[in-house]
């Protein structure tokens, strides 16, 4: 009989689910996601392998509840820099700031976004993208009601536009008050 580790079952689910999750977080920062065995995670976690069917149905239901699961202190994090913004403007800088703060990379290993996924799957790792981009799409929707935006902004497109300036490698390269801005400028933001 497995050892329950917390005080309740539900706990005890919590804190296997994190194992993994922080197991699978390892093992993606060298190993490609195709190469990652629920056997190599459940040794990594210290689980058994059947404690990985429990959670999981398949590697894939894993690696989409992963990426969610690490989105969401990411999303804490990104509303908490936002959050003493006075205006629009300035929550636009603060998420940018804060963007580049927090990482230049996304927080899901770049050896599981080359993974190679069905399209359901592929749909459903959006999810915790469209998360992200919700922080910013509520910003400059707030900007363009108030006026300190361009009225005519395709709210969705501008927002994919800004997220793919400063995520990835390259993103570390630019000059923070250019980058700045330069989104201001193409929000139409009023000096």
């Amino acid at each position: 009989m497995p050892k329950i580790i917390g005080g309740s079952l539900e706990e005890h689910r919590e804190r296997t689910r994190e194992k993994i999750f922080a197991a699978l977080g390892e093992l993606l920062e060298s190993q490609e996601f195709e190469t990652i065995t629920f056997s190599k995670i459940a040794t990594a976690a210290g689980v058994g392998r059947t404690a990985m069917y429990n959670h999981f149905t398949d590697r894939e239901t894993l690696l989409v509840e992963y990426a969610i699961h690490e989105t969401t202190d990411y999303i804490a994090q990104l509303k908490a820099g936002v959050s003493d913004s006075a205006t629009p403007r300035d929550a636009v800088i603060a998420y940018i700031r804060t963007q580049l703060d927090l990482t230049v990379t996304f927080h899901v290993p770049e050896t599981a976004s080359r993974a190679t996924l069905t399209p359901e799957t592929a749909a459903r790792m959006r999810e915790h993208v469209i998360l992200i981009e919700k922080v910013l799409i509520d910003i400059v929707t707030a900007g363009v009601a108030a006026g300190d935006f361009r009225a005519d902004l395709d709210v969705p497109a501008t927002v994919r536009i800004i997220n793919g300036l400063l995520v990835g490698s390259s993103a570390k390269r630019y000059d923070r008050a250019a980058l700045e801005a330069f989104v201001l400028r193409g929000l139409g933001a009023k000096a």
